[in-house]
C-alpha cells in the first residue's frame, strides 16, 4: 500500500504520516516513511521550487514509491502535491494507491508558520510558495480526507481514522517484551500518541506473563511456596555492593531507611537506563558495574518492588520517573516469563508485575 498524505506547509501531513508510521512500522509488513522535501534533499537539490521543478520532484517520488510497491513496501509519503495530473498517474500506475488529504484553512496555515515561509512571501521576499504565488487545489478524489484545523488536534484519532478506513492489518504484540531483553535490549521510542489502544495491549501482555508464571509457580512444592522471606547479609565488601543483598536491604527496609539510599537508586536507575540490565556488584562510590554477569534474574523483581516503595513515598514529578524504570524492568520479566523457574524468581517476578499493574491502573 501506498498511501500519500497530501496538504500545504504547515498543515501537520508530517506529523500525521509520522505518527501513521510509528503505528505500522512494527506490523508484520514492510513500511517506511517519506517526506517530500528529505526526498528532494536525498537526490542533492539538483531542483527549485518552480512550476517545472515541483512538477519532475512530484513524478520523481511518483516512480520512486511505484518501484517500491514493486518490492512489496509499503509507503507513507507525506507531499504538497499540486499537480492532479500526478495524482492521476499514481492511481492508474500504483497498485493500491491511497489518497488523503489534509484539509486546514488558509487563517490557521498562517498561525502555524513556524518558519515565517507564507509570511515572507506575502512580503515579498521569497517567490514559489504554494497558497500564496503558486495556486494550490486540492486534490479532486481523495480517498480519506482528514480536518486538521483544530487548536490541538487528537492525532490518536486520526491514526485509527486511518488504519480503519483501509483496513490495515496491524501488529497487536506488545513490542517491548516480545524478546529476551536480556540479549536483546530495547531502544525504547514511546509515540505521544499511544493512549487507550497502547496500554490494552500492554496489559494484555502483562496478564499473560502472569499466568505463565502463576502456572509455573503451582508446579512447585509446597514446601518450597512457604520459604520466601528474604533475610539481609551484608551487601558491602572491598569498596563493593552486591546489588541483590542490597535489594533485599531495600526490600525490607522501612520509610526512614529507604530515605537514605535514595541518591544511590536514582543513580542505579541511570546506570540501568544506560544499559537496561543489573549487573552482580557495583562500585561503592561510583556505582559503575564491578562485574559483567547480569543474569542474576531475582535482582530484577527486586529492583521493581523496591522502585515501588520509593513510587508510592515519592512527589508527582518522581513518581513518573520511577515509574518509567518500573515499566522497563518488568519488560524484561515479561519478556524471560517462561525461563523463569526458581521459586523465589517466580513468588517476588508476580509480586513485581501485580504492583506495577496496580499502580498503571491509577492512570488507565
Amino acid at each position: 500500500m501506498i498511501i500519500w498524505l497530501i496538504g500545504m506547509s504547515a498543515s501537520g501531513k508530517t506529523t500525521i504520516g509520522k505518527k501513521i508510521y510509528e503505528k505500522l512500522k512494527n506490523s508484520n509488513e514492510k513500511w517506511i516513511f517519506l517526506d517530500g522535501d528529505i526526498f528532494r534533499n536525498i537526490l542533492g537539490e539538483d531542483l527549485g521550487h518552480s512550476i517545472e521543478d515541483r512538477r519532475k520532484n512530484a513524478y520523481r517520488i511518483s516512480r520512486f514509491c511505484e518501484f517500491l510497491s514493486s518490492q512489496n513496501i509499503n509507503v507513507i509519503a507525506c507531499v504538497l502535491s499540486i499537480f492532479h495530473d500526478n495524482q492521476k498517474y499514481n492511481k492508474e500506475n500504483i497498485p493500491n494507491y491511497k489518497e488523503i488529504y489534509i484539509d486546514v484553512k488558509f487563517e490557521n496555515l498562517l498561525k502555524r508558520d513556524n518558519k515565517e515561509l507564507y509570511k515572507k512571501a506575502i512580503d515579498g521576499k521569497i517567490k514559489n510558495v504554494v497558497g500564496v504565488d503558486i495556486k494550490f487545489e486540492p486534490p479532486l478524489s481523495p480517498d480519506l480526507i482528514i480536518d486538521n484545523n483544530a487548536e490541538n488536534p487528537d492525532y490518536q484519532t486520526f491514526v485509527k481514522k486511518v488504519i480503519d478506513t483501509f483496513n490495515i492489518n496491524i501488529n497487536d504484540n506488545y513490542i517491548y517484551s516480545s524478546k529476551n531483553l536480556l540479549k536483546f535490549p530495547n531502544a525504547y521510542q514511546y509515540s505521544e500518541f499511544q493512549g487507550k489502544d497502547f496500554f490494552q495491549i500492554y496489559k494484555k501482555d502483562r496478564i499473560k506473563n502472569l499466568d505463565v508464571l502463576n502456572k509455573n509457580f503451582k508446579k512447585l512444592k509446597t514446601e518450597s511456596k512457604k520459604n520466601f522471606k528474604l533475610t539481609n547479609k551484608k551487601y558491602l565488601k572491598d569498596g563493593k555492593l552486591t546489588l541483590k543483598e542490597y535489594l533485599i536491604y531495600l526490600y525490607n527496609s522501612n520509610s526512614i531507611e529507604l530515605k537514605n539510599q535514595v541518591k544511590t537508586i536514582e543513580v542505579l536507575i541511570k546506570r540501568f537506563e544506560v544499559s537496561k540490565k543489573l549487573f552482580l556488584k557495583y562500585d561503592v562510590n561510583s556505582l559503575k558495574k564491578q562485574s559483567s554477569k547480569f543474569d542474576e534474574l531475582l535482582v530484577y523483581p527486586l529492583f521493581s518492588l523496591v522502585l515501588q516503595k520509593y513510587y508510592f513515598d515519592a512527589n508527582d514529578q518522581n513518581k513518573l520517573i520511577f515509574l518509567n524504570t518500573i515499566l522497563k524492568v518488568n519488560d524484561i520479566i515479561s519478556s524471560i516469563s517462561t525461563s523463569i523457574a526458581n521459586d523465589k524468581e517466580i513468588f517476588f517476578s508476580i509480586k513485581a508485575i501485580n504492583g506495577e499493574l496496580k499502580i498503571i491502573g491509577d492512570y488507565i
